[in-house]
């Protein structure tokens, strides 16, 4: 490092505290908007709890077995108290939150909160359905979707009041792991198989399925280019979390040239695309090993592929956390 760099380091970088302070305040809305989800979600599941109508899980959603959903023997009655129960308390956290009055356990109830809204009541529906938008398909939109994409908007305001609260406790400046390009690489190759398999279907070529599979689906060629060709930008793209364009704008952009990337330009839509990979991959492991699916040499190409999909979201998480400790500091 010469000295003229060694100086720009020195007058960009800022105190560790002086970062987190700056997180906690520029989050500084997701506690109580956390409460209000909450407030609504209790709301909806004491009216349900109730008899209303419009339940989207269990008896209420008719597809619930055939798409991996975990809710899809809950009842209505104890699922609506549940849920109540979940929204009052989780309107009185975010209180807490919100006064800075929040220590480990509403730490470990935000995470929680994060973890089930966003990977244990979404399915592969919501996957499924982002691929098909592409098309300008919207014919699975149903109740139940909707409440899941709901459930995901809410799992998102818990992990930033729970983040805000982290970084403002912790702070921290930028930093590079060394675990960072070797896991980035890991996510864009895991995002291959299944973008190779369909590619390969929309060109003719019968990958890992029998003959008649592509003559019996002779008119999806479209949808199977689409579905691969989200994959492999989705893996050109995670090559930017490790690349400079991934940091500046590449010259050639129009207007955007040159300029810096926004650190949450690149972490939003990774933490998208990671969390519909966890949720659809981490159904297809529980068919996998429960045995509700089996391959053979045959048809191994129907669901072989999508078995990438479960590591290719962990792998793309933390791939997106490197990016993020690296940048985090940035002017």
């Amino acid at each position: 490092m010469n000295e003229t760099e060694m100086r720009k380091r020195v007058r960009t970088a800022r105190p560790t505290a002086e970062i987190g302070n700056e997180t906690r305040a520029r989050l500084s809305w997701s506690a109580p908007a956390a409460g209000l989800w909450s407030l609504a979600f209790g709301l909806t599941g004491a009216y349900w709890a109730l008899g209303g109508a419009g339940f989207p899980l269990g008896a209420g959603d008719p597809r619930a077995a055939q798409v991996g959903s975990l809710l899809a023997s809950v009842e209505q009655g104890p699922a609506g108290a549940v849920m109540a129960a979940l929204g009052l308390l989780g309107a009185l956290v975010a209180v807490a939150m919100a006064r800075s009055a929040a220590r480990g356990l509403s730490l470990v109830f935000a995470w929680t909160m994060c973890g089930g809204l966003i990977v244990a009541v979404p399915d592969v529906r919501v996957m499924q359905n982002f691929g098909y938008l592409f098309m300008g398909y919207t014919g699975f939109w149903d109740g139940p979707l909707l409440f899941m994409l709901f459930c995901i908007a809410g799992g998102a305001l818990w992990a930033a009041a729970a983040w805000a609260r982290r970084a403002g406790d912790s702070g921290g400046g930028a930093r590079t792991v060394r675990w960072a390009r070797p896991v980035t690489y890991l996510a864009a190759v895991l995002a291959l198989p299944y973008g190779i398999s369909r590619i390969s279907w929309a060109m003719g070529i019968p990958l890992g399925v029998p003959e008649g599979f592509l003559a019996a689906g002779q008119d999806a060629w479209g949808v199977e280019a689409v579905l691969g060709g989200l994959c492999v930008v989705g893996a050109l793209l995670t090559l930017g979390l490790v690349q400079r364009w991934g940091e500046v704008f590449p010259r050639w952009i129009p207007f955007l040239g040159g300029r810096r990337v926004p650190v949450w330009l690149a972490v939003a839509p990774a933490l998208c695309a990671s969390a519909m990979l966890i949720q659809a991959g981490s159904r297809l492991f529980l068919w996998t090993v429960t045995g509700q699916i089996t391959m053979t040499a045959e048809d191994w190409g129907s669901f072989g592929p999508g078995l990438s999909w479960l590591p290719w979201g962990l792998a793309l998480v933390a791939a997106t956390y490197a990016y993020y400790l690296r940048r985090r500091s940035a002017p």
